[in-house]
């Protein structure tokens, strides 16, 4: 197959907003897998020990980052056709390599940057759609859309949640092969507001039950949440304002850090546990031995 192409990106809006770049420029000739922090570095680490890797003509990560013993196999056997796009500084570290291209700041927007920022910058494909798309995905993912009181990226993102990826990438490709903006009707906004409604309850039920923990000389409120994760942690926060962040474990996934404090790096706190993210915005792995400790504790004595 022409042109064959292999993208490692994240399961989020952003990560998912790579996808449908890559779906649009390549057409059919794109094979995708999602990634989370737990199990990235195992998803790409096996593709590079095989050799479906001589298959493909270029290999992209996005919105995601590789470990340095990752990163050491990709610059031995396949950095000529590697390209590794992030926007987390606690990946920063990868600049020292030439195929990886990290920065958190878009000079000329003057704003923070993200994954499908990135790679639409980098493939360069321009179209006034394309980058209209790009944008708002950008601007949810930095949380600029709050700033600005733009809820347009924010009613993309709950889409993307209402829909689920399939069905959402689908209908992105629909408007972008369409030559068309992304557009919210009535039926949609109905959708949002039922969704919001959701939101607003989870949240609440999510506050009544916050434990608080002390978490490298931070306090933390941990709860166990597996949806909203950006809306309850800045809402939380906002809540909670004794609080420096709030941890939210997703026993499937992982856990979530998010603050409104600008005295508070989450960033250093997800890397202590092996994670990484921005100052506000992180998170980190969940061991693999850790649902089984869970089950062991819960049925102590059967």
């Amino acid at each position: 197959m022409e042109n064959r192409i292999k993208l490692f990106t994240h399961t989020d809006l952003d990560g998912i907003g790579c996808g449908i770049l890559a779906k649009y420029i390549y057409k059919g000739n794109v094979d995708i897998e999602y990634c989370n922090y737990d199990d990235v570095n195992t998803k790409v680490g096996e593709f590079l020990l095989g050799s479906s890797k001589h298959e493909y003509e270029n290999i992209f990560i996005t919105d995601i980052s590789v470990n340095e013993e990752v990163a050491n196999i990709i610059e031995r056997e396949i950095k000529y056709k590697t390209v590794l796009l992030d926007h987390h500084p606690t990946a920063l570290w990868l600049n020292k390599y030439s195929w990886a291209r990290v920065e958190e700041f878009d000079e000329k927007l003057k704003e923070k940057t993200s994954g499908t920022w990135m790679l639409y910058n980098y493939l360069d494909k321009y179209n006034c759609y394309v980058e209209t798309f790009s944008d708002n995905v950008r601007k949810y993912d930095t949380w600029q859309w709050k700033r600005d009181n733009d809820l347009f990226p924010k009613k993309l993102n709950d889409l993307f949640h209402i829909y689920g990826r399939d069905l959402f990438i689908e209908k992105a490709l629909y408007y972008l092969e369409s030559k068309a903006y992304f557009i919210i009707g009535k039926q949609e906004e109905l959708l949002l507001k039922l969704k919001q409604d959701e939101i607003n309850k989870y949240i609440e039920s999510k506050n009544n039950n916050i434990i608080e923990k002390d978490i490298l000389g931070y306090k933390a409120g941990v709860v166990f949440a597996e949806m909203f994760t950006s809306e309850l942690g800045s809402r939380l926060s906002e809540m909670n304002p004794n609080l420096d962040f709030i941890a939210m474990i997703n026993l499937d996934y992982s856990i979530s850090y998010r603050s409104i404090k600008d005295n508070v790096n989450l960033s250093e706190v997800a890397k202590h546990f092996k994670g990484g993210g921005h100052p506000k915005a992180s998170g980190s792995p969940i061991p693999k031995d850790i649902k089984d400790l869970i089950v062991d504790i819960c049925f102590k004595g059967e």
